[in-house]
């Protein structure tokens, strides 16, 4: 890279952070005391899931004693998840939510949430991250760089989809087939291990890839089906519930320490209630999108045997465990909590 382009993006980089800072500052504090830290996330303003969200600054309210308000901005108004974890880091925004997948590219270990088959089901998702020591390790390992973990966002299992009227159980069914991925080297490696074709976009690309033929199908919850449009474009979706991939609240270690115990424990409270509200909502949302889904002539096929898919991802977990000691103990961990 040139010295000249390195400048460049120096310099767009810094002009970003004086305008984030400028327009949103960091933990704003208001007459009375009370504190504002200002959140970003990428689903849209008028989604479920953003509604969802939203309760956590109802639930941060709820205690007046720790005068802490939440401001929530969707949409990606702030930018992509890449440059709100950087926003964080550097201070200039407090708080973003963001998909494990992106947090990858900044704490390798976040690569196990997109490991096929690491959660044997819904409970077992739940109890893992919610209890694990090691996961609690993982969310607090970043502190050095500028920000921590403080909980997570309860994404169901993503499922895939596809072009043709066939259920999805069994590598063959997708040898020669080009499904969109998450621009995650895991995700990629899951694809093609499950017998497809990885076509790596962002979400929002999905849905003209599929109506131009780009790719046969993708991977995701149900929700994409209905919200993003896909039930028009692909014949079946069958639960191979292969990830169960969180989304991560983050917040800015120069915003975490200034807090005060009490509004720490008023943060943690909130995220929680929205999270079981949410589970409380979530299967009644996805009953609701698959009714959705059939209407438009998608045919869904639940209860299939998954001792294919599950054998052939094996090496992923193994390979996953050798990286070393702190990818084991998290591994080794999880695993607890299947019971």
């Amino acid at each position: 890279m040139s010295i000249r382009k390195t400048v460049g993006i120096t310099a767009v980089v810094l002009a970003v952070g004086v305008v984030a800072y400028n327009l949103f500052g960091v933990m704003s504090p208001r007459l009375g005391g009370v504190v504002e830290l200002r959140m970003a996330h990428a689903a849209a303003g008028s989604s479920d899931i953003s509604k969802s969200i939203d309760k956590i600054s109802d639930f941060a309210a709820e205690n007046k004693d720790a005068k802490l308000k939440v401001i929530i901005y969707p949409s990606g108004v702030l930018g992509t998840e890449k440059e709100t974890i950087e926003m964080v880091k550097a201070g200039v925004l407090d708080m973003a939510k963001v998909g494990s997948n992106t947090m990858v590219q900044f704490k390798n270990e976040y690569s196990i949430f997109s490991m096929p088959y690491l959660f044997v089901s819904q409970d077992h998702y739940y109890k893992a991250m919610e209890q694990s020591e090691e996961v609690k390790k993982l969310f607090e390992s970043t502190a050095d760089q500028g920000y921590i973990a403080i909980g997570y966002y309860a994404n169901g299992s993503r499922n895939f989809y596809i072009k043709e009227q066939r259920a999805c159980d069994s590598p063959e069914v997708l040898k020669g087939k080009k499904i969109r991925s998450t621009p995650s080297a895991t995700s990629m490696l899951m694809i093609e291990k499950m017998g497809g074709s990885p076509v790596p976009m962002s979400a929002g690309e999905t849905y003209t890839a599929l109506q131009q033929g780009v790719v046969d199908g993708a991977e995701n919850t149900e929700l994409a089906l209905t919200v993003n449009g896909h039930e028009d474009l692909v014949k079946s979706y069958t639960y191979t519930e292969h990830q169960y991939s969180p989304d991560i609240y983050l917040i800015s270690t120069k915003v975490w320490n200034k807090l005060s115990d009490l509004q720490k424990q008023t943060l943690i409270d909130a995220i929680n209630k929205a999270n079981a509200n949410f589970k409380k909502l979530y299967n009644g949302m996805m009953a609701d999108a698959i009714k959705e889904a059939e209407e438009h002539g998608v045919t869904i096929y639940r209860n299939i045997d998954k001792t294919a898919f599950i054998k052939a991802v094996q090496p992923m977990h193994a390979e996953f465990k050798e990286k070393g000691q702190s990818y084991s103990a998290l591994y080794d961990d999880i695993q607890k909590y299947q019971n």
